[in-house]
């Protein structure tokens, strides 16, 4: 009965070479053929027994190794436990067939037939565990070792921690009609969850994974740090830090893994802020949460369960410890933090909220925006933003954050950045017709050249004898090269800010921030060199007094009106973004913000405040992006052609009396057919950008719509 061969009873399969699965097996073994059939018969009912008792033996010896952790070896415990009892029942026997003549083999069958039971179901919870081991190492054990996580062997997760207590979960309730059974398999559930518990309670109230092993439901990346969060745009700390390994959640835990994950990454991040976390029997939880239990019948699993598991009080452990971790970690971001008004402050700066303090910088830096962006000096831009905003006459001075408020310079356009971003997002997009196959423009207006100069330009207009193309608001010139980066074009703000603040505005956040400030910087621009095109207009003697000639007078008339349409343009478009996009969607953000009651609403509120923004000003759709930058990029050339334009209607003046019609002449021929061109491409882009508005206006979000009707509220475009 201990696996020791006998006299008319011996081993099967012993033997020292024996591998490790071949123990598992147990030994069996073989009945002297000499016997009496019944008592043959009677033997090989008992002898199941030896077999149990070698494979639970076996069991016990290879589990209790150290890297099949904790779980394991509360496991074999329990049986060793139970095998302490059957030594017990086998010397207890012994005694009584050497001191009683009346005990026989009869006798001693009735005496093991209950423990034939118990050893059996555990023996077939052996072969479970072995043959789901065997079934995993076949599939690729490889894949289960996960990189950049904690593991210290190659034991599949299926068969310890997590897993193991599942499998028994698993046959307890399959085999529950047995109460017998039932009860065996209580027992070992009860034991061999006590370390279970005990990481659950150590990562729930102190934020701390203890093991060494790899059995617990948490997993951790050592290498995603919290540093990262302020310097990487693609860093997923609060995301990748710690997750769940959904394959070995025991199943009573299943309806609290979320709370479980976040609850010791609240308590993490209180830890990484250098704040002392008090045990769980110092945290009063019934301050802070009240003194109400948990409904324990609200989730879907067995009396039995709960009372194996110390009748289920983890239940109550598990949301006390969430909601006091939510809380402490709430406060410290709301209160201690200041998290609303880091996020109003935010919302001066890169959204142009009160922004005159903005508008004296850009005066004070001109002359240097000026400049290719490689040549402008990051420092001195610094310090005459760092002059403004200490201004006492600004909106700014009165900001306590306005020291984290810092000047950098992109080395993208802000179009360039978009698509590339799109493109990862939805995958590669094709680009539409460029700029050059509406119109070509002339550097010098008045200069005779070859009409074959505009013919062809299928990838660029030409300006001064050079090709320029407009495909997304970049130029490109002939030789392929882009045209420099303006220090105009690439300023951008950035903001500093420390853990644990950087969860909700960390490098992802900000440069979604910094997208949608330079999207509204360049309206600005633009909306300035309109402005001062008017200015010119006005003050230029030629623009304001009448010319005597009808044909000249018509086309002056058609340059105003064209710049007065991009001007409307522009200040629509940004008044649409400010007025109908980011303040209501601010306004949004506070009243939830001030409504709050987890961590992970903090997150998922300012994402999406975030990325609606960005859809409702058109920065995440490519066609819609692409329309408005050759729009933008018509407004500014027009700008930047004003002087030209100046010196033809100069040369037209004076040709007034000795032509009958001066705009016939072969130079200024190519005069009106220039500036008919830019009237044409403004005005076919314009009508294409409203009815893609109306068209995504169905598929995207409805608050194009508000575009649509400032855009063309009298229909003008759509009739044109």
């Amino acid at each position: 009965m201990m696996g020791i061969d006998g006299k008319y009873i011996e081993a099967n399969n012993l033997s020292e070479d024996l591998t490790e699965d071949e123990k598992l097996d147990g030994i069996t073994y073989l009945v002297d053929g000499s016997l009496d059939s019944s008592l043959k018969d009677l033997t090989e009912r008992i002898l199941p027994l030896a077999t149990y008792y070698t494979s639970i033996n076996a069991f016990i010896t290879i589990h209790s190794k150290f890297e099949y952790g904790f779980v394991n070896h509360a496991l074999c415990a329990a049986m060793r436990e139970l095998l302490k009892e059957y030594l017990i029942l086998i010397t207890q026997l012994e005694h009584q067939f050497c001191s009683s003549s009346s005990f026989t083999l009869q006798k001693f069958w009735f005496y093991v037939h209950p423990t034939l039971h118990t050893m059996s179901n555990i023996y077939s919870l052996i072969m479970d565990i072995r043959n789901l081991a065997r079934d995993v190492m076949e599939e690729d054990i490889d894949m289960l070792i996960i990189d950049g996580f904690h593991r210290n062997n190659n034991i599949p997760q299926q068969i310890k921690g997590g897993g193991l207590l599942s499998i028994l979960i698993d046959r307890m309730t399959n085999l529950s009609g047995d109460l017998a059974t039932k009860k065996l398999y209580m027992y070992l559930l009860s034991k061999s969850s006590q370390p279970y518990v005990t990481m659950l309670n150590s990562w729930i109230h102190n934020g701390e994974i203890q093991d060494p092993y790899g059995e617990f439901m948490i997993q951790e990346r050592k290498g995603v740090k919290k540093e990262h969060l302020e310097e990487d745009f693609n860093d997923a700390y609060w995301e990748m830090r710690y997750t769940i390994n959904k394959d070995v959640v025991p199943p009573f835990l299943i309806p609290f893994k979320s709370k479980i994950l976040l609850a010791g990454k609240y308590l993490n991040v209180i830890r990484e802020c250098g704040i002392a976390i008090q045990g769980p029997q110092q945290q009063l939880m019934d301050d802070i949460v009240g003194k109400d239990s948990v409904d324990k019948t609200d989730f879907n699993f067995s009396n039995d369960i709960l009372a194996a598991m110390d009748d289920g009080k983890f239940v109550d452990s598990i949301e006390n410890a969430y909601k006091c971790a939510n809380r402490t970690l709430l406060d410290l971001l709301l209160k201690d933090q200041q998290l609303i008004a880091r996020l109003r402050s935010i919302k001066h700066y890169f959204f142009l909220d009160q922004s005159d303090f903005f508008t004296h910088f850009l005066d004070l830096a001109s002359v240097e925006l000026k400049k290719p962006s490689s040549q402008v000096s990051l420092t001195k831009l610094q310090s005459l933003l760092d002059l403004v905003l200490r201004n006492p006459s600004s909106v700014a001075h009165t900001d306590p954050f306005k020291e984290d408020v810092k000047v950098e310079m992109s080395n993208v356009r802000l179009v360039d950045q978009l698509l590339r971003i799109i493109n990862v997002e939805t995958g590669p997009v094709t680009r539409t017709n460029s700029m050059s196959e509406i119109f070509g423009a002339r550097k010098d207006i008045g200069r005779m050249g070859n009409e074959s100069e505009y013919e062809g330009s299928e990838d660029g207009s030409v300006i001064g004898g050079e090709r320029l193309g407009f495909a997304g608001g970049v130029v490109w010139n002939v030789g392929g090269n882009k045209q420099l980066l303006m220090g105009i074009d690439a300023l951008t703000l950035d903001y500093t800010v420390t853990f644990p603040l950087s969860l909700v505005i960390s490098r992802k956040a900000l440069t979604k921030y910094q997208l949608l400030f330079r999207h509204l910087l360049h309206l600005k621009y633009v909306e300035q060199l309109l402005c001062n095109t008017w200015t010119e207009h006005s003050k230029s003697f030629y623009w304001r007094r009448g010319s005597g000639h009808p044909t000249i007078e018509a086309w002056k008339s058609r340059v105003f009106a064209l710049r007065q349409n991009m001007l409307v343009f522009i200040q629509q478009f940004a008044y649409y973004i400010t007025n109908e996009v980011l303040e209501p969607q601010w306004r949004n953000l506070e009243a939830k913000l001030a409504k709050v009651s987890t961590v992970d609403q903090v997150l998922q509120y300012h994402s999406d405040f975030l990325d609606t923004c960005l859809k409702e000003c058109m920065l995440t759709n490519a066609k819609l992006l692409r329309t408005y930058s050759k729009l933008a990029s018509a407004c500014v050339l027009f700008s930047n052609t004003t002087e030209k334009f100046m010196k033809s209607l100069t040369i037209l003046e004076s040709q007034v009396e000795s032509v009958t019609d001066p705009l016939q002449t072969d130079t200024q021929d190519r005069t009106l057919q220039q500036f008919e061109k830019f009237e044409e491409y403004f005005l076919y882009h314009i009508k294409l950008l409203i009815e893609c508005l109306n068209f995504y206006s169905a598929t995207e979000t409805v608050q194009f719509l508000c575009l649509v009707v400032r855009l063309d509220y009298n229909l003008y475009f759509t009739k044109k």
